[in-house]
């Protein structure tokens, strides 16, 4: 860590250096993508685009991380916004997005990207005032309860991430019903879904 300090100081320095000499010192605007955790991720969709000042950036799929095509001179102020979201995503800066060129040795900003996510729901309908109970089974493992007596016969679920697959089935029903699954599966868009419906009827 003390020989990395020690290095960003010696390029700070003759950066500085350069400049009282009448030279002009660049500096690339360059940042990683990342997951959060300072770990690069990859982008996983098309569309994302960075700007600073007149100069806009393309971000391809696939990409850990972006450079500018040109770069700054010594005492620039930058600032880098997201211009458009890559789709079926949400990208934010978590540092490094604006300041002052020289200030550090170099301008690393770090981007983080995840897939949207919305909440799949619905109603379930044909259960009495008394003990009746459907559970549902949805995401492979997770269960929820439903019954008039809990009032939560319009249910919402986990969120989804936008792209994947999701599926509900009724995993317990009252003794005296059956209880069927409408719009139960399919692959999560771009916005919530609140489609399925859960009807029990009388066997």
């Amino acid at each position: 860590m003390k020989v990395t300090h020690v290095r960003n100081a010696a390029a700070l320095a003759a950066l500085l250096a350069l400049g009282a000499c009448g030279g002009k010192a660049s500096f690339d605007i360059a940042g990683t993508l990342t997951d959060g955790f300072a770990t690069p991720k990859a982008l996983g969709n098309a569309g994302l685009v960075l700007v600073n000042g007149d100069q806009r950036l393309d971000v391809p799929v696939g990409a850990t991380t972006f450079k500018f095509p040109n770069g700054i001179s010594y005492g620039t102020e930058y600032n880098i916004p997201v211009a458009r979201q890559p789709n079926h995503m949400t990208c934010n800066f978590a540092g490094g997005a604006s300041g002052t060129a020289g200030r550090t040795a170099t301008i690393a900003a770090t981007l983080v990207c995840s897939q949207n996510v919305y909440n799949i729901g619905g109603v379930v309908t044909g259960l009495g005032d008394g003990d009746d109970q459907v559970v549902v089974l949805y995401n492979g493992t997770d269960q929820l309860k439903i019954s008039k007596a809990l009032g939560n016969t319009n249910f919402t679920m986990s969120a989804v991430a936008d792209g994947s697959a999701y599926g509900v089935l009724v995993f317990s029903q009252p003794p005296d019903k059956n209880c069927t699954v409408l719009n139960g599966s399919d692959v999560m868009g771009d916005a919530p879904r609140n489609n399925i419906v859960v009807t029990c009827t009388p066997k």
